[in-house]
């Protein structure tokens, strides 16, 4: 039986947010919804503005990754923001989103985890996938497509053999059928809040719960970056969010990208 699309009527109803979602685009297929968002923003579509679509050709993640969605099993979207920050403190959207997942997946009683500095985890299986892109200007004002791919309704079987180690959903975790349109509905509301942070100066609440939730501090790691890499154990994050890793020789490096391998997890509070 066909999957239950989302439409812009039924997320409107009853969507609680100010801002975000109040102009949406459903779309059945396209090549990605960052990419359809990258265009409407240089078309000046309003700040808030998200783009969802059922499956993508070229659905992608960080470090140029393929992402894949499957039809009324996934939640897949992309929003337009214009953040009034400095380049290098764009980074601190990434982490606001991961914790709004994190909030939202906790909603429905489950129990994730943040790895360094965006994917969602449940039982070290990943979940969702963040990409934050730069997009155009509008008025001198930087504007971001923050794009956004969790795992819902796919049962183990779905996933490709490759991924069925590493990947999990929703419903193979919990064994419970999620509804699509309320949990987008209340992502929505939780991304709204922790932006609200950011742009209102209040990014060390999103580092406060961000940390509550790692599984990357306190953990011996690998940083695999464009031109090399070292080992370490990440120490903290700095008042940008980004990571910071203790060298072998006890200096201290300050991580903006590339990726980040844990190697020994932290034990766990009893």
């Amino acid at each position: 039986m066909k999957k239950p699309n989302l439409t812009p009527e039924a997320v409107l109803k009853g969507l609680k947010t100010h801002l975000l979602g109040r102009n949406l685009l459903c779309l059945e297929k396209t090549s990605s919804t960052n990419d359809v968002a990258m265009e409407l923003a240089r078309d000046g579509a309003s700040e808030g503005t998200v783009v969802t679509a059922e499956a993508q050709t070229k659905g992608r993640g960080r470090q140029g990754r393929k992402w894949v969605s499957m039809e009324g099993k996934t939640l897949v979207f992309s929003v337009i923001l214009r953040p009034r920050l400095e380049i290098g403190e764009l980074s601190e959207i990434t982490l606001a989103a991961a914790v709004a997942v994190a909030q939202t997946l906790e909603d429905y009683r489950l129990k994730p985890k943040i790895k360094w500095p965006n994917d969602l985890l449940l039982s070290g299986k990943k979940v969702c996938g963040i990409l934050t892109e730069m997009g155009p200007k509008k008025d001198k004002m930087l504007s971001v497509v923050l794009g956004i791919g969790i795992n819902l309704g796919q049962s183990a079987r779905d996933f490709p053999p490759e991924l069925r180690e590493t990947a999990t959903s929703f419903y193979r975790f919990s064994g419970r059928k999620v509804d699509r349109t309320h949990f987008f509905q209340k992502l929505l509301l939780r991304l709204e809040e922790n932006y609200e942070w950011v742009t209102k100066r209040g990014f060390q609440k999103v580092v406060f719960e961000w940390k509550k939730r790692s599984v990357t501090l306190g953990a011996q790691v690998k940083v695999v970056q464009t031109d090399r890499f070292f080992f370490g154990q990440a120490v903290g994050l700095d008042e940008k969010g980004a990571l910071l890793v203790r060298d072998d020789l006890g200096r201290i490096e300050r991580v903006t990208a590339g990726d980040v391998e844990t190697l020994l997890l932290k034990k766990a509070k009893k």
